[in-house]
């Protein structure tokens, strides 16, 4: 069986570059562009990781963090892909909350992918 990437972006181009790219490397990608609907497609699709950007209408990556943090999703790694320069002030209270990394945008695709494997293995889980 797959393992199950989020991928959380207002950004459409974004999020359907990052659902390709993994989606071709075999992971299995959901994504949502819309804030108001990321905690329920953590309860609806459980994860191996999340990739969330932080600044989006309504309820922003850290009101997210904070809502997975206290629910089902507090025991699944982030990666946090943003724009925000300011994300590198905030990296404990972030890191305390579940990332594991923070990528800024633009990135690269292949450094991203590499480190998605990183942190969570290759996407099929191999036999012994």
């Amino acid at each position: 069986m797959a393992k199950k990437i989020l991928i959380m972006d207002d950004d459409p181009t974004i999020a359907d570059l990052l659902t390709e790219a993994l989606a071709d490397e075999g992971y299995e990608t959901f994504m949502t562009t819309q804030s108001l609907r990321f905690y329920d497609s953590i309860q609806e699709h459980k994860p191996d990781l999340v990739l969330l950007d932080l600044m989006m209408p309504y309820l922003d990556g850290r009101d997210e963090l904070k809502l997975m943090t206290m629910g089902v999703g507090k025991q699944i790694p982030v990666i946090v892909v943003t724009a925000f320069l300011g994300a590198a002030n905030e990296e404990q209270e972030f890191r305390d909350a579940g990332v594991v990394h923070i990528v800024y945008k633009p990135f690269d695709l292949d450094k991203l992918v590499a480190l998605v494997k990183q942190t969570i293995g290759e996407p099929e889980e191999r036999s012994a």
